[in-house]
């Protein structure tokens, strides 16, 4: 019986210890499960291997393509350059149109490809050093003057770009003979409506903050241009016709407009000092002079009818003879009593304005500084003159029938 129950006791001994090896088999030890954690994710990376390679693949023909492209956009705009070097008129105009097709393709090339036409502009279109070309008298024969043929192309490209894309670029048409240029913001369609109805459509030639100074417009025609902040110094615009332009904050120092057509043209603000406006023609209603300073500015004989002179700036102005019928001239500074004008020119003013002459019948001249100001035969019917400076105000010979606001011991 011992021997049996020895035998036994083994027995229970071997079952537990394979019951044990059973357990451990199931669960597993840790060091197996990491084991095959570590193979699963060398499995995924070697099964995903293309997938990183057809990516970063495709990565780097990214970029080749990019480098490809600008290479492409780079030879095309050397090709234009040299186009525009050519003798032959067609080869340059293939460079001009080149150029402006650069500008739609690419943004970033914009701001050189208007530097380029400005140049193209300077260069082959120059004011003579000797000053404004001599013109044949007769009118007839002045209106036939035109820009050669490639620079109204150029004008025109400009005319037509995307402007949110120049970037730092500058239109530099510095002392440029740009005579007898047509530009207009609207196709003839939409000018003949603008005729009919006097609806004028939002579009502008986009011109904005574009240097002009010393540059020849005579006998131009811009309608619809955008010149606010534009720089016109010198500039000669005789007999220029501007038509519902934008010259806001512009400046005019020492411009010509002398016989200029002006209908609806926007002037607030521009500076205007010492312009010659001699018998322009400013009566067509619209135009708005509004806080423009016209300091020293001959207006001799100009039409100025109905014209907005708010807060304009006159002092030493000649208005000799000149049209202001209906015009406003509310709180126009027009005498040397002010010396506030003084401070802010920093020069001294010797001469009141001069009205001599001039036709300002139902003319709005509240609150305006007419101190020393000279009205000898003026036509003042039915003009106000309620809350004006009047102070050694000239007035013999002047009409006073109808006015409004002069105390009567002026009258």
């Amino acid at each position: 019986m011992k021997s049996n129950t020895g035998t036994g006791r083994l027995r229970r001994i071997a079952h537990l210890r394979a019951a044990k090896g059973r357990g451990k088999r199931r669960g597993g030890s840790p060091r197996s499960v990491g084991g095959a954690n570590r193979l699963q994710l060398l499995t995924l990376l070697i099964a995903g291997m293309p997938g990183l390679a057809a990516l970063a693949a495709l990565l780097f023909t990214w970029q080749d393509v990019r480098i490809a492209e600008q290479g492409h956009i780079t030879s095309r705009f050397n090709d234009a350059i040299s186009n525009l070097g050519s003798t032959s008129l067609d080869v340059r105009f293939g460079g001009i149109y080149a150029l402006e097709r650069l500008m739609q393709d690419s943004a970033r090339d914009q701001p050189r490809t208007i530097s380029v036409l400005s140049a193209y502009v300077r260069q082959h279109a120059r004011v003579p050093k000797s000053g404004f070309a001599k013109e044949d008298e007769s009118l007839e024969e002045q209106h036939k003057i035109e820009p050669a043929t490639d620079i109204t192309a150029v004008m025109n490209v400009l005319a037509d770009r995307t402007p949110d894309r120049d970037g730092r670029a500058q239109l530099d048409w510095t002392r440029a003979d740009l005579r007898g240029l047509q530009l207009s913001a609207w196709t003839v369609k939409e000018a003949a409506k603008i005729e009919r109805s006097g609806d004028v459509p939002d579009t502008r030639v986009p011109f904005s903050w574009a240097t002009l100074g010393g540059a020849d417009l005579r006998h131009a025609a811009l309608g619809g241009v955008d010149l606010h902040n534009a720089i016109l110094v010198d500039a000669n615009l005789h007999d220029t016709f501007l038509q519902h332009s934008d010259l806001s904050h512009a400046v005019l120092e020492g411009a010509n407009l002398n016989f200029a057509h002006l209908i609806e043209t926007d002037l607030t603000g521009a500076d205007l000092n010492w312009a010659n406006l001699r018998e322009v023609d400013a009566s067509s209603g619209g135009n708005n002079f509004t806080n423009a300073t016209l300091v020293g500015a001959d207006m001799t004989r100009a039409g100025l009818d109905g014209a907005n002179l708010t807060n304009a700036k006159l002092v030493e102005a000649n208005l000799t003879g000149a049209q202001l019928i209906g015009a406003n001239l509310h709180g126009a500074k027009l005498s040397t009593a002010d010396k506030a004008l003084e401070e802010e020119f920093g020069t001294y003013f010797e001469k009141d304005a001069n009205l001599a002459d001039a036709d300002l019948e139902g003319a709005d001249l509240t609150n305006a500084d007419l101190r020393g100001v000279d009205f000898s035969r003026a036509n003042l019917m039915y003009a106000d003159l309620t809350g004006a400076k009047l102070t050694g105000v000239k007035l013999t010979g002047a009409k006073l029938h109808g006015v409004r606001g002069l105390p009567p011991s002026l009258r």
